[in-house]
Formats: structure tokens, C-alpha cells, sequence
């Protein structure tokens, strides 16, 4: 059995004193340690997550950059040729009014030269007439 006499509050002492040596010495730093290790990796972990966050953030904006900008280009292409088409069908329409222009004034141009000719073929015709006439009542007469 086990007697309460002065040795066991030596020895409870000296038990307590080991606790508070130990505990002061060796599980504070163990457990500072420890605690520092696992900030450090949960810490790096954190920063590289976030790293990785902002990396893709940055990827998306890129991305929506170059989105915008291919829809601009399409924008601005599909303008640029609408307005060629728009300058293109003007020319056009100046190039037809001009050649209708120039169909007319030659029609005219040639209508006139054909009254001319007319009006100089019936001059000729009488003429030849005239001449003709002259020399039939010539030979008869």
C-alpha cells in the first residue's frame, strides 16, 4: 500500500516542477514549432491559391480583351465594307447615267445626221430628177 508520508510530496513536487521545466522547455517551442510549419504551409498554399486566382482573372480579362477586340475588327470590317459596297454601287449608278447619257447624245447625234442625209438625198433626188427631166424633153424636143 501506499503510505502518504513526506517523500510523496517530494515526489509530487518534483513531478510538478518536471511538468512546468518540460512544458516551459520542450511542448511551448514543439508546439511553436508546429504552429509555425503549418502557417507557413497553409500560408504558402493560401498565397499560391490566390495566385493562381489572380492569374486567371488576369486570363479571363485577357480573354474578354481579345473577344472585344476580333468584335470590333468584324464590327468595323463589316462597316468598311458596307461602305464600299454603298461607294461602289454610286459609281455605278454615275458610270449608267453617264452611258445613257452618251447612248443618247449618239442616237440624237446620228437621228440628226440621217434627217441631214435625208434632206441631202431628196435634194440630190430632185436634182437628178431635174437633170434627168431636162435631158428626156431635150432629146424629144
Amino acid at each position: 500500500m501506499i503510505s502518504l508520508d513526506g517523500s510523496l510530496i517530494a515526489a509530487i513536487i518534483i513531478f510538478l516542477v518536471l511538468i512546468a521545466a518540460l512544458n516551459h522547455i520542450l511542448f511551448k517551442p514543439l508546439a511553436r514549432v508546429q504552429a509555425e510549419r503549418a502557417s507557413r504551409t497553409t500560408g504558402l498554399m493560401a498565397q499560391a491559391q490566390e495566385q493562381i486566382n489572380n492569374q486567371l482573372d488576369l486570363f479571363n480579362k485577357y480573354q474578354a480583351a481579345i473577344k472585344n477586340a476580333r468584335r470590333e475588327g468584324y464590327r468595323r470590317q463589316e462597316e468598311l465594307r458596307l461602305e464600299a459596297l454603298k461607294k461602289g454601287d454610286e459609281t455605278l449608278a454615275k458610270a449608267r447615267e453617264f452611258a445613257e447619257l452618251a447612248v443618247k447624245e449618239t442616237r440624237d447625234s446620228i437621228q440628226a445626221q440621217a434627217e441631214i442625209a435625208k434632206q441631202q438625198l431628196t435634194l440630190e433626188a430632185q436634182e437628178m430628177a431635174r437633170k434627168i427631166s431636162a435631158a428626156v424633153l431635150e432629146k424629144h424636143c
